[in-house]
C-alpha cells in the first residue's frame, strides 16, 4: 500500500507540475487563419520583389496565387512561371509594423513544409530596430528553415554582430531529423526568457543558445517580429528541381504568447 500512496504522490505532482508549466505562459496575440482571402492586414505586411541571398523568385504582394487563406490555413505558394522578368514566385509576409513581441515570450507555428531540391521555407524573426541598425545587429532568429537538398532536416539558428570582429556576422544554430515534415502538420517554436533561447519542435527543445556579451548592445533586447516566407534557390536553397512545383507551405496557426 506504502507503494502504491508513493506513486499517486508522484503522479500527483507531476500533473500539478505540468498545469503549471501551462498557466504559467498566457495567450497575448494569434492569427488562427479562419477567413478566406488575403491575410489580415492589420497582422501582416509583404516582402516585395527581389530581397536577399541571390534567391531566384519574386514575393508578390496581395497575391492570391502566391498567399491566401482558404480551409482554415495560410497557404505560400510558390511556383514556376514568369513574373516581372522572374522565373518563379513565392510569397513573404511578416508583422513588422503591426505586431511585435518583447520581454519573455514563446512563439508557436503549427505548419507543414514544401518539399524538393531548391525549396527554401522559413519561419523566423527580427529586431524591429533593423530600420535603426541593419542586419545583423538587429539580429535574426531563425526558429525554423529546411532545405530541399537535405531532406528530413530542420534547422533553427541565431545571428547577431559581434563586437569583438566589429559587429560582423556571427551565429550559432541546431538541427533536428523528421521524417514526416511534408505529410503532416509540426508545432516549431521559440522560447525567450532573459538572455536565454530555446528552439522547439512538437515541445522537444532541440536547440539552446544564450545571448553572447560580445554581441552588440541592441541585439536580442529589441522587441522582435515574425516572418514567414518560403524563397526559391538562392545561396543556400541551391539548384533547383523544376518537377517540383508548385509547392504550399501550408500553416495552421501562429500563436504568440507571454512567459
Amino acid at each position: 500500500m506504502r507503494h502504491l500512496l508513493l506513486i499517486a504522490i508522484a503522479l500527483v505532482a507531476i500533473i500539478t507540475s505540468c498545469q503549471a508549466q501551462e498557466t504559467s505562459k498566457k495567450l497575448i496575440w494569434a492569427d488562427e487563419f479562419n477567413k478566406d482571402g488575403l491575410p489580415d492586414s492589420k497582422s501582416w505586411t509583404y516582402e516585395v520583389g527581389y530581397i536577399r541571398n541571390k534567391e531566384k523568385q519574386y514575393y508578390t504582394e496581395k497575391r492570391l496565387d502566391n498567399v491566401r487563406i482558404e480551409n482554415g490555413h495560410l497557404i505560400i505558394e510558390s511556383k514556376k512561371e514568369d513574373y516581372k522578368n522572374f522565373g518563379y514566385t513565392s510569397g513573404s509576409i511578416n508583422t513588422f509594423g503591426r505586431v511585435s513581441f518583447k520581454g519573455d515570450f514563446r512563439i508557436e507555428v503549427r505548419a507543414k513544409l514544401p518539399k524538393g531540391k531548391g525549396i527554401w521555407p522559413a519561419i523566423w524573426m527580427m529586431g524591429t530596430n533593423r530600420s535603426k541598425y541593419g542586419w545583423p545587429k538587429c539580429s535574426e532568429l531563425d526558429i525554423m528553415e529546411f532545405v530541399g537538398k537535405d531532406p528530413n532536416i530542420v534547422y533553427g539558428t541565431m545571428h547577431w554582430a559581434d563586437s569583438r570582429v566589429n559587429y560582423k556576422h556571427k551565429s550559432k544554430g541546431g538541427k533536428i531529423k523528421i521524417t514526416d515534415l511534408h505529410t503532416n502538420f509540426h508545432v516549431y517554436g521559440l522560447e525567450r526568457k532573459g538572455s536565454h533561447i530555446k528552439v522547439f519542435i512538437d515541445d522537444e527543445f532541440y536547440f539552446e543558445f544564450d545571448v553572447p556579451k560580445t554581441a552588440f548592445e541592441g541585439s536580442f533586447t529589441s522587441p522582435v517580429y515574425l516572418l514567414l516566407n518560403t524563397a526559391v534557390g538562392g545561396s543556400w536553397g541551391g539548384p533547383i528541381d523544376d518537377s517540383i512545383f508548385p509547392q504550399k507551405f501550408v500553416i495552421d496557426y501562429v500563436r504568440a504568447y507571454k512567459l
